[in-house]
Parts: C-alpha cells; sequence; structure tokens
C-alpha cells in the first residue's frame, strides 16, 4: 500500500492558491480565444498554415500522424497515470506524486473543456478532416493532453534520481512528442494553429502551478552534480572503542 498522505494547514492554503489560479487561467483562457477568433490576423495566419499542411499531404504522412495524434488521447493520459503509480505503489515515490498527477489532470482537462465551451470556436472545414473529432476547436485537447504526458515522463526522470543524461533525454521526447502530437491535429485537418499551441500552453502554465503548490514529499537519491551521479555523504568517523579496537595509552 503507498504511503498514508496528511493533510495540514499549509495544504488548505495551497489548495485555495491552486484554485484560484485554475479560475485566473480559465480566465486567461477565454480571453485569449475571444481575441484569436475576433482578430483577423490571427484567422488568416491559421488558414494559411491549414491550406499549406493539407497540400503537403501524402498517404505515408497521414499514416504517420494518425498514429502520433494517439499520443494525444485519452488512453495516453491514462497510461501513463498507471506509469506514475507503479512506482508510488512499490514505495519508490510518495502517494502524492500520484496525488499531483492526479490533480495536473483534473485541471488540464477541466480548463481546456471549459475554454472549449465558452469560446467556441469553429474547427477548420468537415472536408479537410482525416480523423473524427469532438466538440470545439479552442483549444486542443490533444496537444493539452500531449504536454501533460510529456510533463509527466520529465517528473519522473527527475523524481526517481535519473542521471543527468536520462533526464535531458527526456526533456528532448517529451517536447518532440508533445510538438508532434499538436503539429499532427493541424496535419490531419481537425484543428487551426493557435489551437494547438493554446493547448501545450495552457497545461504547461497549469504544471507549473501544480508544481508550486501541490506538495509531493522527498524525492529519490540527490543527482544534481555535474556530473549526473548521486551525492553520497560521507561516512561518519567511527569509533575505536565501538568497533572494538584496542587503545594505546
Amino acid at each position: 500500500m503507498p504511503p498514508q498522505l496528511r493533510v495540514s494547514r499549509p495544504h488548505v492554503v495551497g489548495a485555495a492558491c491552486l484554485l484560484a489560479y485554475w479560475v485566473v487561467l480559465v480566465a486567461v483562457v477565454v480571453g485569449v480565444g475571444w481575441l484569436v477568433v475576433h482578430v483577423g490576423a490571427v484567422d488568416r495566419f491559421d488558414r494559411h498554415v491549414t491550406a499549406w499542411a493539407v497540400a503537403h499531404r501524402t498517404p505515408a504522412l497521414d499514416r504517420v500522424f494518425r498514429a502520433v495524434t494517439s499520443l494525444g488521447s485519452w488512453v495516453a493520459v491514462v497510461i501513463a497515470g498507471v506509469v506514475v503509480a507503479v512506482p508510488v505503489l512499490r514505495r519508490r515515490l510518495p502517494a502524492a506524486v500520484l496525488v499531483a498527477f492526479a490533480v495536473a489532470w483534473a485541471g488540464e482537462y477541466g480548463a481546456v473543456n471549459l475554454g472549449k465551451f465558452l469560446v467556441g470556436r469553429a474547427r477548420p472545414p468537415r472536408e479537410l478532416w482525416l480523423v473524427t473529432a469532438h466538440g470545439a476547436s479552442f483549444p486542443s485537447g490533444h496537444a493539452a493532453n500531449a504536454a501533460l504526458v510529456g510533463g509527466a515522463l520529465v517528473a519522473l526522470a527527475v523524481r526517481l534520481g535519473a542521471r543527468t543524461p536520462v533526464r535531458r533525454t527526456a526533456v528532448v521526447l517529451a517536447c518532440l512528442g508533445t510538438a508532434a502530437v499538436a503539429w499532427s491535429r493541424v496535419q490531419l485537418g481537425v484543428h487551426w494553429t493557435s489551437d494547438v499551441v493554446a493547448g501545450v500552453l495552457v497545461t504547461v502554465a497549469w504544471l507549473v502551478a501544480v508544481r508550486r503548490w501541490v506538495p509531493t514529499g522527498t524525492g529519490a537519491p540527490d543527482t544534481d552534480r555535474a556530473d549526473g551521479t548521486d551525492r553520497v555523504p560521507a561516512p561518519a568517523p567511527s569509533d575505536p572503542a565501538a568497533d572494538g579496537a584496542t587503545t594505546v595509552r
């Protein structure tokens, strides 16, 4: 069983701050969405990028991006949650880490879907779609999910005490994966470019808040040295008497 969580006054204050931040974040999403919908320059840019993407489609690219876009589905988020849960259940990480992931997912899902409902932006024309899509267009849920999965990957690498090269690899994979999923939504014709950019930024902003206000306890072995090796404290000097050594007077 994972370790027990203890709720204290700082936790309550942190939860209140996090909720207030989330409300502000949703307000910003709605405000930016209104500008995106009503500013002609953004709409022209989005349509230009989509036209370019459609003009450069090939059967091979379409197959690749159909596969890539699944990395931003809710299934990918569930898998990421399971991956986070495994070291928690094995007691390699505190249970608060899994709570932080759940809070991150709930906040991201709520902000994105409330933004979709309140902004109500139309998707690209249906004849451009290569996959099925539901709901409004702004912001992109797939791009937001991909950023969440990438953030979980990086957080695990850090919390499990991975060496510096592993951490850097996790960051690169997270960035490339998020970018690939975001572009796949444009390539497949179901989102505008500003939708996917907003989806990524919403998640990044929310993850920063979760990291700030959701306590996750102490981490794994310290690997903050420049060479990425663990800092192991030097052993305390031994007591000759305790070791049974003979003292010479």
